[in-house]
């Protein structure tokens, strides 16, 4: 119970957390270098197609599926550690001899979590049992592209979500293989800083030399680097530069309205396509004030104070005695001298990945500061006043945007674990009193017919419905849709249906049933013939608007995809679903409206085990 009840309230908290996310494990240094020398370089790349040149030196990477060739783990920037810790990121040190690029980089600091999969072992049962996991030496990208020699490819770029305290770029849902076969594009991943080491702003840390550096901003400066890469060196891995879409799901929709909204974004990115996103940020106050509590903590911890006021004292009093710059000096010093372990202490978590102090200041918790200089103001005001980077817009959500966390809520993370292991899509058996304690069954009913519905009109509301007519006034291409499919084997039809993140792998074209995806609870042989023409219809349109800012082609029998209207009773959005596409005039469509005699029978058919469910989408 005191874990359902931690959960229960983070997710009042952030009922808007993001999803999925990372890298592998490796470092800058673990990559081999082979073949030294200019000329044998030179013919390397000559002759293999696999070795290409970047601006910091060779790189070799390998054949893939789909008949596909990938480059992965290339850094984009210096490791941001040391002195570089709550920095803009730096150029990549150049390199000799080819450097191998067949496997992932390590992905960036965060508690272990079910979503990212960094392993049952790192899963924290209860608050204060967080595991640390990740690297500061994760600025790294992933690029797939067609075997091919074709150049000047249309170049895709995805940006995981995660609430920004979590997240990697490597979770085999985003394997950019089949995506870039099938749509003959170089497709791209990347990490980028998270949590206390993406976002963080204090005034000891700005010294007034370079405004990125005093931004706090550091997680959307790496997104500029990376894209600020892709524009130098795509060309040579047969991409367009002047041709990038930048996409996002969660928070990595988050970010990819704040490369909307940043002037030093301006000209690196063509079109953008967003996913379960909206425009979050929050002021330097709230971020000094979820600094402040971390650093009170770390005083606390390291015995300079008993309690956060006893910290501030022990503050105030150490500026008084050294004066403002050593005292400047001390601070950054301080900071910047404390270890993965220090900063992420097991004791202050608490489930879904957070940190106590994220739970209470969510807004700062999940970055963007409006800075002035990197972020000018929120996306949305710069959004509604014309302020922004102007690019063919393309964003939805699903259906049922909240069932993702739900289980997270009343699931012990460990046998939650063990019963998706042990899942068979094709042979569907369970037994929920296995996993759920009877006792919290009643918190069953509250979630799914109270909190489901609620978190999915926040979701719609505060995403396309409130970014797709700011953009509107501006702008003629701009693009929604709903994602509805939910015909997983029981129970997770009902469990997660079309939850967040759902969408991505129909995106994607990435169906995996090995047990080391999140998702291959969803797909069974009995779903095949509905789900796969549907990812083929979703990464059709998705191809087309990347290639030429309309998700319309002339070369397809798909249904028109009418941009969103604000007129009553016009076209809205693209409904998603197995057998069905189709325009909506409606805001909010009538399946939304769950019956509560509904929920009730689907959950005691859950309890009991029995098929046949109501679906919950009967009307009042």
């Amino acid at each position: 119970m005191k874990h359902n009840r931690w959960l229960i309230s983070l997710i009042l908290a952030l009922s808007c957390i993001g999803f999925f996310g990372g890298c592998s494990s490796s470092s800058d240094a673990d990559h081999a270098l082979t073949q030294t020398g200019s000329e044998s370089n030179q013919d390397a790349t000559t002759h293999d197609p696999l070795v290409r040149k970047t601006a910091y030196g060779y790189v070799k990477g390998f054949e893939t599926n789909y008949d596909t060739w990938a480059w992965l783990g290339l850094p984009y920037a210096k490791p941001p550690v040391g002195d570089l810790r709550w920095r803009a990121p730096q150029d990549s040190e150049p390199w000799k001899g080819i450097r191998d690029a067949g496997r992932f980089c390590s992905y960036c600091v965060q508690y272990g979590n079910y979503l990212s999969e960094t392993g049952v072992e790192s899963l924290g049962e209860l608050p204060g049992e967080g595991v640390p996991v990740g690297s500061e030496d994760c600025l790294y990208l992933n690029i797939w592209r067609p075997r091919s020699h074709e150049k000047k490819l249309p170049v895709y770029v995805f940006i995981h979500g995660g609430a920004n305290i979590t997240g990697r770029s490597d979770l085999s849902i985003y394997d950019g293989a089949h995506f870039a076969a099938r749509s003959n594009m170089v497709f791209v991943t990347l990490n980028y800083r998270l949590g206390e080491f993406g976002w963080f702003w204090y005034p000891a840390l700005c010294e007034g030399k370079d405004p990125r550096d005093d931004s706090g901003n550091y997680g959307t400066l790496d997104i500029i680097k990376a894209l600020t890469w892709i524009r130098n060196n795509i060309a040579a891995f047969g991409g367009d530069p002047q041709n990038v879409t930048i996409t996002g799901q969660s928070a990595g929709g988050f970010n990819v309205y704040s490369m909307l909204a940043s002037p030093l974004a301006a000209g690196i990115f063509h079109k953008a396509i967003v996913h379960s996103g909206f425009s979050q940020s929050c002021s330097l106050a709230s971020a000094q004030q979820k600094a402040q509590d971390m650093l009170n903590r770390l005083l606390i911890q390291d015995g300079y104070a008993q309690d956060a006021q006893d910290a501030e004292q022990f503050l105030q009093d150490l500026q008084t005695q050294l004066g403002e710059e050593q005292y400047k000096q001390w601070i950054r010093q301080y900071l910047r001298s404390k270890t993965i372990p220090e900063i992420y202490a097991p004791q202050n978590s608490v489930p879904m990945a957070a940190s106590q102090y994220d739970a209470l200041s969510s807004d700062a918790s999940m970055g963007i500061y409006e800075d002035g200089y990197v972020i000018p103001a929120s996306p949305l005001e710069c959004l509604r006043t014309g302020n922004y980077n102007r690019v063919p817009l393309l964003m939805g959500c699903t259906m049922e945007e909240l069932k993702l966390f739900v289980p997270l809520a009343l699931f012990p993370p460990r046998k939650f674990w063990e019963f998706m292991e042990s899942f068979n899509p094709n042979h569907p058996d369970y037994n929920l009193a296995e996993v759920l304690d009877p006792a919290d069954w009643p918190q069953m009913f509250m979630l799914y017919a109270l909190l489901t519905p609620l978190g999915q009109l926040t979701f719609q509301a505060n995403g396309t419905d409130t970014m797709a007519p700011a953009a509107k006034k501006y702008q003629d291409a701009v693009y929604v849709y709903k994602f509805l499919w939910d015909e997983e084997p029981e129970p997770f039809d009902y469990l997660i249906g079309a939850a967040h993140a759902m969408d991505l792998p129909f995106f994607f074209g990435n169906f995996i049933t090995d047990k080391s995806s999140l998702t291959s609870f969803a797909w069974s042989d009995a779903n095949r013939a509905g789900r796969e023409p549907l990812s083929n219809a979703m990464m059709t349109y998705v191809a087309q608007f990347a290639r030429t800012g309309d998700p319309n082609g002339a070369d397809t029998d798909l249904p028109l995809w009418s941009p969103w209207s604000d007129k009553q009773g016009a076209p809205k959005r693209m409904l998603f679903d197995a057998g069905k596409l189709a325009m909506s005039s409606e805001s909010i469509e009538p399946e939304q409206f769950p019956c509560p005699q509904c929920v009730m029978e689907d959950i005691f058919n859950l309890i009991m085990g029995t098929t046949g469910r109501s679906r919950a989408v009967l009307y009042w």
